[in-house]
């Protein structure tokens, strides 16, 4: 992953979108959507290595690879929910926005809830009840 491709990108797409918003603001929209998309597509892709370097690790240790699905899943989930706020916020949508914040942090909850779970029977087995 180039970091200086994707932030000369995002400038000029930038650039066109406010020359396209006084002309046509749909278009600038979706000009800065689907740049937004090949970024994030870029930035997913040059992850690849990183995830499979911590599945390698969750085989290392038993129960470790539930644990890292946990970890992967969650990173994936404020990824997008990031993604998607920032959209919205730039088309004017801040409540939206917000909405989509909120559901990525009840879902990041819900997914965190076994790993919750075992280590408090894991300090209840430490302690003895």
């Amino acid at each position: 992953m180039d970091v200086f491709i994707i932030c000369v990108s995002a400038v000029v797409a930038a650039v066109f979108a406010v020359l396209l918003k006084k002309y046509n603001p749909e278009i600038a929209m979706l000009t800065t959507l689907i740049t937004g998309v090949i970024i994030f597509s870029a930035v997913l892709s040059a992850l690849s290595p990183a995830i499979e370097l911590l599945n390698r690790f969750s085989t290392l240790a038993p129960g470790a690879d539930e644990n890292v699905g946990i970890l992967l899943k969650s990173i994936g989930i404020c990824y997008i929910c990031q993604f998607s706020a920032d959209s919205c916020r730039d088309s004017g949508q801040s409540a939206l926005a917000s909405k989509i914040e909120l559901a990525g942090k009840v879902a990041v909850v819900l997914l965190c809830l076994p790993l919750l779970e075992e280590i408090v029977n894991l300090a209840m087995s430490i302690i003895g009840g």
